[in-house]
């Protein structure tokens, strides 16, 4: 077996990345990770902060607080933190309706008449039409939203439940998967309740399932939407996909061998490397 690292993601799995260490956002139909663009904004500011004891002294009590001079010119964050603190208040959330496509969703200006961005989530990468005092640029880093090396995967347009049953076990699973996911990247899933998968055939209504398609694909529908339009709960049937023991001698190779290609869904071996994966 040969391990693929993710490419598909659930809403609910990008809904757990929403601290400032961990910041992941959905934009466009894709997952970024901007924990290293929140750790880069929030160095930004240098200033000198000074404290709100009513004495000076050489220690602070503990409702003492840190003033920088950026509220007092009307900045709600210090200095490039106000743009990073919007994006920490949507993290693990979708902000698509931010953007038309690549560019910020635009409006009519109510002074100038003109189309320009509507920045109203945060700041963005031009000189606002009214010249104003508060503008700064962003870092000379890019737009966010316009960095690839950010991206970590896609998320999924459509969920869809399935159950795997080992009957040699007896045991049932039933997992959240992305409708555009093949059997394997399924199969990477369901590793943590079996890491020897490749020793079992798997089935659907006494028919075998190919690796390389996905579950629609492979005739598993998907009835919730004619359960809905019968008034009948979703989950009444969720598919079950049966696992049959081979009973052979075969042993899968190490878990740190990880393959972005494809194509080793498809029997390219050759294309899998290394990748060491830290631990959180």
């Amino acid at each position: 077996m040969i391990y693929t690292i993710q490419q598909w993601y659930t809403p609910a799995e990008v809904a757990v990345h929403n601290t400032a260490t961990d910041c992941w956002v959905s934009l466009n139909g894709k997952v970024r990770n901007l924990t290293p663009w929140l750790e880069q904004q929030f160095k930004l500011c240098k200033c000198i902060k000074s404290c709100s004891c009513p004495i000076n002294n050489w220690y602070c009590r503990d409702e003492c607080v840190e003033y920088c001079p950026c509220f007092k010119r009307g900045f709600l964050y210090c200095d490039a933190k106000r743009l990073a603190m919007t994006i920490l208040a949507y993290a693990g959330k979708d902000v698509s309706h931010w953007f038309k496509g690549d560019e910020w969703v635009k409006y009519t200006h109510p002074i100038v008449g003109s189309t320009i961005p509507f920045y109203q989530y945060g700041h963005g990468n031009r000189e606002p039409v009214v010249p104003s005092t508060k503008w700064r640029p962003l870092c000379k880093c890019g737009p966010w939203w316009l960095d690839e090396s950010n991206v970590v995967g896609k998320v999924t347009a459509k969920t869809r439940p399935i159950r795997i049953t080992n009957t040699l076990i007896g045991t049932s699973t039933t997992l959240e998967v992305c409708s555009e996911e093949t059997l394997y990247q399924i199969m990477m899933r369901y590793l943590p309740h079996n890491s020897h998968m490749l020793s079992y055939t798997w089935r659907y209504l006494d028919k075998p399932l190919k690796y390389n398609l996905t579950l629609e694909e492979n005739g598993v529908p998907d009835e919730r939407e004619i359960f809905n339009d019968l008034a009948l709960p979703e989950n009444l049937h969720i598919p079950d996909l049966l696992l049959y023991y081979n009973d052979d001698l075969t042993e899968d190779p190490p878990k740190e061998c990880y393959c972005e290609h494809q194509d080793c869904v498809t029997g390219h071996p050759e294309d899998c490397h290394n990748v060491h994966i830290e631990d959180d």
